[in-house]
């Protein structure tokens, strides 16, 4: 235990790159990754983008590519590292392959394909596991992705103005949660402003009107029933888009609540990937964060 301390140092500093992502890689979790031998580190990675490379691979392609040994050096990973392939390798198998003798880390991942699986792997082929370092902290960045992989909805965030938050407060936290999460709850922003406050086809006491909702992502369609049609991740952008752009979440409109079930229709944006809703209307929040 005497190396807690530093272990400590080393997965805030994982912390720190794995909010890089945030934004950019929904349906998938934050994950930051530093590799570290004798006190150096000598790579570090995270997960930028959906589909795009893990943490472990990311800090393993930089070893690779800089000719870097890893032999006897120790990962500390925020998330369990994966055990499964996908659209990315198994990132037990590069542990393995790399000659990682130590993984520390900070959350098991509870998408029931890993769950702890990945981490069982590595103890059985001789590789040392130091569990729930940070634990809270790796926990806290990815209570979405917990909430969205163990229920198949989208976790709801809170994006209703506070009491004691001034105007200039609130819309700092506002664009802050427009930034991380995949989707926006509100009265979809048309020419004539349909389903704004007065407008006899809104719903009473919807988010209000188009201006309180300004940069809408291009990707709002019309909808397809209660839903907007949403093909694909939430983030399909190519690098340069991930480093110039700025992350948009797709608009949705509060008026589908009218013609659905709320949690059917939270099990289909599930389905359809959308794996975080903020939600600014007060009876909105209550109805839905209660399901």
């Amino acid at each position: 235990m005497d190396d807690m301390p530093q272990y400590r140092e080393y997965m805030t500093q994982a912390l720190e790159l794995a909010h890089r992502g945030a934004g950019w890689v929904n349906p998938n979790p934050l994950v930051g990754t530093v590799v570290v031998r004798d006190s150096e580190i000598l790579a570090a990675g995270y997960h930028d983008r959906y589909r795009g490379p893990h943490a472990e691979r990311m800090a393993f392609d930089y070893a690779d590519e800089h000719g870097i040994d890893m032999h006897g050096a120790t990962v500390i990973d925020t998330l369990e590292p994966c055990c499964h392939v996908g659209s990315q390798p198994a990132c037990t198998d590069l542990i393995l392959s790399h000659g990682i003798t130590r993984v520390v880390v900070g959350s098991i991942d509870p998408n029931p394909i890993v769950a702890g699986k990945g981490l069982r792997i590595l103890e059985e082929t001789g590789v040392e596991v130091v569990y729930d370092v940070m634990r809270a902290e790796c926990d806290a960045i990815n209570r979405h992705f917990f909430h969205y992989i163990t229920t198949g909805m989208p976790y709801i965030v809170d994006g209703r103005k506070h009491a004691e938050e001034s105007d200039a407060e609130y819309a700092v936290r506002r664009r802050g949660l427009y930034a991380t999460y995949a989707a926006v709850l509100g009265t979809c922003p048309t020419g004539d402003r349909a389903g704004a406050p007065g407008d006899s086809n809104g719903t009473e006491g919807s988010a209000g009107s188009a201006a309180r909702f300004p940069d809408w992502t291009d990707r709002l369609d019309v909808s397809d029933g209660a839903f907007a049609y949403f093909d694909g991740p939430v983030q399909a952008v190519d690098a340069n888009e991930a480093v110039a752009g700025s992350h948009k979440p797709l608009h949705l409109d509060i008026r589908a609540l009218a013609d659905t079930e709320p949690d059917e229709w939270l099990r289909e944006l599930g389905r359809r990937k959308i794996d975080s809703l903020v939600v600014e209307d007060d009876d909105v929040f209550e109805m839905l964060s209660s399901i």
